[in-house]
């Protein structure tokens, strides 16, 4: 079910991002940017749970597209430190809105006391699998 719930809300995100040239796998990218900028890329893999390699590919995507740019970290010349342009701060209020309208959308059919359930017992799953994955790193 979770899958079911993940697929859709791609096709709804690639679907409200295509005006901007963008695409449902860079949004977890530009919607933390909003949230955190000055964040570094390595960081940023790491809290959106997503290899290296596909963060980095998704801001270069977003680097040429003028959303983002990288500056290079002067304490730590290995170290990429992420913002948004002027262009991304401009579609930052409907990346909140697109953010907003699916949680409504996926939500709707919920109470406000189902939806508090279900927003507890579904970071309660996230954090299990997160530790899971950290042990499994670990070992």
């Amino acid at each position: 079910m979770i899958s079911i719930i993940s697929r859709t809300q791609f096709v709804l995100i690639n679907e409200r991002l295509r005006p901007f040239g963008l695409s449902a796998g860079q949004f977890p990218v530009l919607i933390t940017l909003v949230v955190r900028q000055n964040i570094m890329q390595d960081t940023l893999s790491r809290h959106l749970h997503i290899d290296k390699g596909a963060v980095a590919r998704s801001v270069a995507k977003l680097v040429g597209a003028g959303y983002v740019r990288r500056i290079t970290d002067p304490g730590n010349r290995r170290a990429v430190r992420l913002f948004l342009t002027k262009k991304g701060e401009a579609i930052a209020p409907e990346l909140l809105r697109i953010d907003r309208e699916w949680e409504e959308l996926a939500c709707s059919c919920l109470s406000p006391a189902d939806r508090e359930k279900f927003s507890l017992l579904t970071e309660s799953v996230a954090l299990n699998c997160r530790n899971t994955l950290e042990k499994m790193e670990a070992d």
